[in-house]
């Protein structure tokens, strides 16, 4: 990594909510976090790789893309360890890597879209408990104006939800803290339903 992305993690740092003062590479005084990626909308949240195939450290991830009608971040990613902090300055956010515990919020670099729908609406939708903390655009077309949607780097919290759309279906995500559930709208509203129903709701036809 250049010396200029190494320097941005000193600049006016604090951590990103999480009233933590502590060193880079110093022992924790909380708990890190796992980084997840959701590649496409209907796809398995992975744990992305801070390392190479050549093994060497990840030097940075990107959200979005570069062109017209696109817009790109870059994070660059410092320190060693398998567990990430996320440090915001002046100008950006950089991930710091240490040998910390988990904690029961994760990180996540989620792309929203799908693939080339004139018409389909690719985003976000309906999120709770997802802090964004840096947001890309990906589209579609040489001028970006046909679609397009966000691709974002997230703070997940315990019992987030939110749904994604790919070109013919949709899918819900929740983060449990521990791990990922993922299922379609037909199965959350039956699992609602049922929910309900166990709790003494709903009506006698």
């Amino acid at each position: 990594m250049s010396g200029d992305c190494r320097s941005i993690a000193a600049i006016h740092a604090h951590e990103i909510s999480f009233g933590i003062n502590s060193n880079l590479t110093g022992r924790k005084e909380e708990e890190a976090m796992k980084l997840y990626q959701i590649s496409s909308p209907g796809s398995s949240p992975a744990l992305m790789k801070l390392e190479t195939e050549e093994g060497q450290p990840v030097a940075h991830i990107a959200v979005g893309e570069r062109g017209r009608g696109r817009d790109e971040g870059i994070v660059p990613i410092i320190g060693e360890g398998p567990e990430v902090r996320a440090k915001e300055t002046d100008e950006g956010v950089v991930l710091v890597r240490g040998n910390w515990d988990n904690e029961d919020r994760c990180l996540a670099v989620i792309n929203a879209v799908g693939s080339y729908d004139r018409h389909r609406s690719y985003g976000i939708h309906d999120a709770q408990g997802l802090q964004t903390v840096l947001s890309g655009t990906i589209a579609f077309g040489d001028a970006g104006r046909t679609n397009s949607g966000a691709e974002v780097l997230a703070i997940v919290s315990p019992g987030a939800t939110f749904k994604l759309n790919s070109k013919y279906a949709s899918t819900w995500y929740t983060w449990t803290g521990t791990e990922w559930q993922t299922e379609s709208p037909e199965e959350r509203k039956a699992r609602l339903a049922l929910q309900k129903v166990e709790q003494g709701g709903g009506e006698w036809l």
